[in-house]
């Protein structure tokens, strides 16, 4: 016997004082889920259930006939399981949110939604970040076989107070996993985030991720841009090229290539010419970089923070571009063979 849950206590009142008024047999519809005790009908002597559950049966409808004592004892059964197994999925889920970021603000309306036994519901909460805002729309649902709910998608809105700035995108959660709040924010704000990723045939694969804002998919999404190992960004052999502080120590190195990864835009201390200046640095694979900025966030030329080394072979580099064009050109024209010159007679008429 089914029993909806936030209805059990009145019906389990219910069916104990049928027993205890002599009732011995119930009878209710095969497959349906006990919501009130009007669905419940108790008799004395076997033989009336029977009667009630042939007369009521149709070719839509089958009753059933139980021992009162044992679908009592059923009820309980199921409840105790069903309490059980919801208890594990709340702490699931809320597990879950905290990991994907949205913290423990959420636990009570989930668990609310969770009881109500709702086909699917919605969880909104705002987080801010610096000057911006972030307005988050989780979507969970109901499996159509089980009581478990899932965690299915998330909608992020960038909100910077300029409505022509905001934008919004769909993340999808895959068996727990998928793109965290704040790395929303970042690759909404622009930014490139390294995420662990798995194929049509369900093997895994390292890839950055990029938001292509100038594309969209039939669902109005932005397509993601993917620059995966084959590429060849190596953000740690990137950051080499700069005299960063944090580098030296292992610890510190790690903390910054994680939150890079995480699409983070990290302060660093660079040392150069005997003094420490603080900037702010984000990884860029595309162009297989990193940006750097000062501290008011203004874009500043790599060249002039880049380790002395680095920047020598880049300048190297681009004078080699030219000469290497002109070499390049004149081997083309050594090989290409020379044409015999044909002198045309003038006609007269």
């Amino acid at each position: 016997m089914n029993i909806l849950m936030q209805n059990s206590k009145e019906i389990f009142s219910f069916l104990n004082q049928e027993i205890e008024h002599g009732k011995q047999w119930v009878v209710f519809e095969e497959g349906l889920t006990i919501k009130a005790v009007s669905d419940l009908v108790c008799f004395r002597n076997e033989f009336d259930a029977d009667q009630f559950a042939h007369d009521n049966t149709s070719s839509f409808d089958t009753m059933l006939k139980y021992n009162l004592e044992d679908a009592l004892k059923s009820g309980y059964y199921q409840l105790i399981n069903q309490n059980h197994m919801n208890t594990q999925n709340l702490e699931f889920l809320q597990s879950i949110l905290k990991y994907f970021g949205f913290g423990e603000q959420l636990n009570s309306a989930l668990e609310k939604n969770i009881q109500d036994q709702k086909n699917e519901f919605q969880l909104k909460i705002e987080i801010p970040h610096y000057n911006n805002k972030m307005d988050y729309t989780l979507h969970f649902k109901k499996s159509d076989s089980t009581d478990m709910y899932f965690f299915n998608r998330y909608d992020a809105a960038l909100q910077s107070g300029k409505p022509e700035l905001d934008k919004i995108q769909s993340f999808y959660v895959n068996k727990g996993n998928g793109v965290t709040a704040k790395e929303a924010f970042n690759l909404l704000e622009g930014r490139s985030v390294h995420k662990d990723l798995l194929n049509k045939e369900g093997q895994k694969y390292s890839a950055w991720l990029k938001i292509d804002f100038d594309n969209s998919d039939d669902k109005g999404n932005f397509k993601l841009k993917q620059f995966s190992e084959q590429y060849g960004y190596d953000l740690e052999k990137t950051l080499s090229k700069y005299p960063i502080k944090e580098l030296s120590d292992s610890e510190q190195k790690t903390q910054l290539l994680n939150s890079l990864q995480k699409g983070n835009a990290q302060q660093v201390t660079m040392q150069k010419g005997g003094t420490e200046t603080k900037y702010y640095i984000e990884a860029v694979p595309q162009f297989k970089n990193i940006n750097v900025y000062d501290q008011k966030m203004h874009m500043v030329k790599r060249q002039t923070v880049q380790n002395v080394n680095d920047q020598n072979n880049n300048a190297v580099s681009q004078n080699l571009k030219p000469a290497k064009k002109q070499a390049q050109k004149a081997a083309v024209d050594e090989d290409q063979p020379k044409q015999k010159q044909s002198k045309r007679r003038k006609m007269s008429v």
